[in-house]
């Protein structure tokens, strides 16, 4: 693939299975940050959404997108993580019961109603497309699984260890070979690593990398599969590798970055904003490490 394009990627609501879609977001004007996707699972009486995306304009035209492809009502909302851009729209679904993992609900809580003006301000071109939403805290929560059937379908939703965040959730469903990852996947697009543990989400991955699963939702980026999360693994180990040997050597975070041979992720959307950043997040687990020595 040419690197021109690596930031282009079909978009919109797009149908894996019968009934299972992915609701895919383009780039941005100023990058990809902020353009998460979403999940639609369609059951025989209500619907489960996965994620509920960042700003008003983003939740209508997902709303519009769902009620083109069902008129079921939207029963059950899934959160893979407690980051704005993936639970601002969780109010349009005030009758669902809104599932998270335990750790994800406190990161809400602890937020607080300014979670959309907080971004506003981190993201000013959001500003005006942020304003009047509240910040729904979630109805259930869990600590390593949950299963949700619609019918005879099952997804299981289940916390895969500290890796994005301290609350990451999937959702699988088994049947059909399909998972939703959230930010646990980012595809063609820079991973952020500042809120998480580097070394945990590699071994998260490798441990997804063993699933029975052909179609891969990122939270990010295109749909993808299994070479899709290898090729983000390799940027994880990547950036551990170097950030481990330029600790070891004495190099500052910013050397290390400057100096990194990247390939082909150079060319990711965001890696230019994220790559410092995800090499601070190892200098930091590294001086904690030393820190408990």
């Amino acid at each position: 693939m040419s690197t021109a394009n690596f930031l282009k990627w079909e978009t919109g609501m797009r149908e894996l299975a019968d009934g299972v879609f992915a609701y895919v977001q383009p780039n941005g004007a100023h990058g990809n940050a902020g353009y998460s996707n979403a999940g639609l699972i369609v059951g025989p009486e209500h619907c489960v959404v996965i994620d509920t995306l960042g700003t008003n304009s983003m939740h209508e035209a997902f709303i519009g997108a769902i009620q083109r492809v069902t008129d079921k009502p939207v029963g059950r909302v899934l959160l893979t993580h407690h980051h704005v851009d993936h639970i601002l729209g969780t109010h349009r679904f005030r009758s669902a019961c809104v599932i998270c993992h335990r750790a994800c609900r406190a990161n809400i809580v602890n937020g607080g109603p300014d979670a959309a003006a907080r971004w506003a301000a981190k993201r000013p071109h959001f500003a005006a497309d942020l304003r009047d939403i509240p910040v729904i805290v979630p109805d259930l929560t869990f600590e390593d699984r949950v299963f949700l059937h619609q019918g005879e379908r099952e997804i299981v939703c289940f916390h895969p260890g500290i890796a994005h965040t301290d609350g990451d959730a999937v959702a699988w469903l088994p049947a059909e070979r399909i998972l939703f990852t959230g930010d646990l996947f980012f595809n063609r697009v820079c991973p952020a690593a500042f809120a998480g543990n580097m070394a945990g989400w590699i071994a998260v991955v490798r441990e997804l990398l063993k699933m029975d699963v052909d179609v891969i939702v990122p939270g990010h980026g295109p749909i993808s599969d299994k070479a899709g999360l290898a090729s983000m693994l390799n940027y994880l180990e990547t950036i551990d590798r170097c950030s481990r040997q330029g600790f070891q050597a004495g190099a500052s975070a910013e050397e290390v970055a400057r100096n990194m041979d990247l390939g082909d992720f150079r060319h990711w959307a965001d890696t230019e904003e994220r790559l410092l950043e995800d090499v601070r997040r190892v200098y930091q687990e590294l001086v904690d490490a030393l820190r408990r020595t």
